[in-house]
């Protein structure tokens, strides 16, 4: 026996979804399936049933029914969601912008790419097409290979990108847990049931593909509630297509299949995306297709429609999700090195999580950058600058209007630094209210380029003057570095001759 499981579908329609236009477009609701007041009152004796199934309490249950319109129960008991495709997107991913890296992965390795081999848990985004039968669904249908060309037969060299920046920003999406490996290379049907409690390798299948014999008609994604522990091979479908929507909708899902519900906007269904310029925001249970930056939500901006708690939702005991561990010390004392033009990779994996680094400047000119991936955003990103011994704050670098943060600092007095990465957020009308969801990669790049020296000058007061004379002379009596003026490490009498070279040579 399969676990009954709920249906959640991210379909067509405006975001008013519930309308009678929507509903009426739509081949994917059962007859006789009801929400809002309607299913409240005829599902009433079952509703404890139901809520119990899906790891929720009657009272949940019954907020969602009454706040969320695009949500009914069927007949036989089982509830889906009815929610917005998202809007066409010309066949170029990229439009008139420059083309988003690969990071170099080969074309040819379209449909093997892992981000944790080995992983327990396991996101598998099938592009293949699947034969979906057996299960939770109750058809029997070959569903198509995903396809952008209009010939499922081939992958064009387009799809194949495509397909790798699918799979990049679904990796960013689940890259604070540890334990999950997003792949594109079938891992075959073991690793995607949990065959009994003991069983601790199991996941989802997302079948990223086209609407098929009627199912998925007019829309975006369809998953099962809860499904990503079943014992039998529940897939999740996505309908959407292209980078602003089709990699969204694959997080959306497997979102579904965790546990997560809808995060509305002022009584629509789905949030839409902030307004107010860049960089623009969205939670990832919404319908953000296209914003600049994605993230899992708390439901705490104004207007939203849920208050669950992404994270400890798909982290429960019953989904086996782990969160990573801290990969760089939080202390100011104990940074992570950093060493000039040698980038470093990081991760934020809470909105508590702060990350530190430590490097010594020998008071040439500093710039330190930081910044994340190119496809599929996550993280707005900030850094805090202290000098150390005693730690002294000297700014906090967080530019509006972008998620990167980066400054430079001209002739950066020698000694000890620190900079400490965090996850921030910026107000905007319909946007974010806190960094809960701030989290993921970066990459944190120290580059110094080292001060002009002037040899001759042996005194360090910036001039040339007879009293350098004295000074290079005490030098070489207390075998001082600043006594090698000819740069063979040592300290000799041919320094001397190569003082008096330096010092005719004059200074920049």
């Amino acid at each position: 026996m399969f676990k009954r499981t709920t249906v959640l579908t991210l379909a067509a329609g405006s975001l008013l979804a519930g309308s009678a236009s929507a509903q009426e477009s739509l081949g994917s609701i059962p007859p006789g399936s009801l929400n809002g007041r309607a299913a409240i009152d005829h599902f009433a004796d079952q509703l404890d049933e139901i809520a119990l199934r899906n790891e929720t309490t009657t009272a949940e249950l019954v907020s969602m029914l009454r706040r969320d319109l695009s949500t009914y129960i069927t007949p036989g008991g089982l509830v889906f969601n009815v929610c917005p495709l998202a809007p066409d997107e010309p066949d170029s991913p990229n439009g008139d912008g420059p083309p988003l890296a690969r990071g170099g992965i080969s074309l040819d390795d379209f449909l093997n790419l892992e981000s944790n081999p080995g992983a327990p848990k396991t996101i598998y985004l099938d592009f293949d097409g699947h034969h979906s039968v057996s299960n939770g669904w109750g058809h029997n249908i070959t569903f198509p290979a995903w396809d952008r060309s209009n010939d499922p037969s081939e992958f064009t060299d387009s799809e194949r990108d495509e397909i790798i920046k699918h799979w990049q920003e679904v990796v960013e999406d689940f890259a604070v847990f540890s334990n999950i490996n997003i792949t594109t290379k079938d891992p075959g049907t073991a690793a995607l049931i949990r065959s009994g409690s003991s069983d601790q390798e199991y996941g989802i299948r997302v079948v990223m593909t086209q609407i098929t014999d009627g199912f998925g008609q007019g829309t975006g994604g369809i998953a099962l509630l809860n499904s990503f522990d079943d014992s039998i091979d529940n897939p999740c479908f996505v309908f959407n297509k292209a980078l602003r929507a089709g990699p969204q909708t694959a997080s959306h899902e497997t979102g579904h299949t965790l546990g997560l519900q809808h995060d509305g906007l002022n009584g629509a269904t789905y949030h839409p995306g902030s307004t107010g310029g860049a960089p623009t925001w969205g939670p990832i249970m919404g319908a953000p297709f296209g914003r600049q930056l994605v993230q899992w939500s708390r439901g705490d901006y104004p207007g939203a429609s849920s208050s669950q708690l992404d994270f400890d939702v798909m982290t429960r005991s019953s989904n086996g999700v782990t969160l990573a561990p801290d990969d760089h010390p939080n202390q100011l004392s104990s940074g992570t090195p950093l060493f000039s033009d040698t980038p470093i990779a990081g991760l934020i994996t809470t909105n508590t999580d702060t990350d530190a680094f430590s490097f010594v400047a020998t008071g040439g000119d500093v710039a330190i950058d930081v910044s994340t991936v190119d496809v599929g955003r996550n993280i707005d990103l900030k850094f805090t600058l202290y000098r150390d011994a005693p730690f002294q704050l000297i700014e906090e670098v967080s530019p509006t209007g972008t998620w990167l943060a980066s400054q430079s600092y001209p002739a950066l007095p020698a000694g000890g630094y620190t900079v400490v990465v965090d996850g921030t957020f910026e107000n905007k009308p319909s946007g974010a209210v806190s960094d809960y969801g701030s989290v993921g990669t970066y990459t944190i790049t120290m580059t110094e380029t080292p001060p002009v020296t002037c040899l001759a000058d042996a005194n360090g007061d910036g001039v040339l003057s007879p009293a350098d004379f004295s000074a290079w002379v005490a030098a070489f009596n207390t075998m001082s570095p600043v006594c090698d003026q000819n740069a063979d490490g040592m300290c000799t009498p041919a320094d001397f001759s190569a003082w008096v070279a330096n010092y005719n040579a004059g200074c920049p």
